[in-house]
């Protein structure tokens, strides 16, 4: 009797995303100014900074 499995689909692996996307503060300073820069212009928008552990670089982020 032949068998009834049917082949899944192979999905390459993907790594997951990057910081690259993202824009990047060479400094907790410049990034500070841009998160009150943004703020300011949008008022219902709260921005927080952080340093990233991949690139070392000081990214913004909505979340909390």
């Amino acid at each position: 009797m032949p068998r009834r499995t049917s082949l899944q689909k192979h999905t390459p692996f993907q790594a997951p995303k990057t910081c690259s996307d993202k824009r990047r503060f060479k400094n907790e300073a410049e990034a500070i100014k841009a998160a009150e820069f943004q703020m300011l212009t949008n008022m219902q928008l709260e921005l927080r900074i952080y340093k990233c552990h991949q690139c070392q670089f000081w990214h913004l982020t909505r979340s909390t």
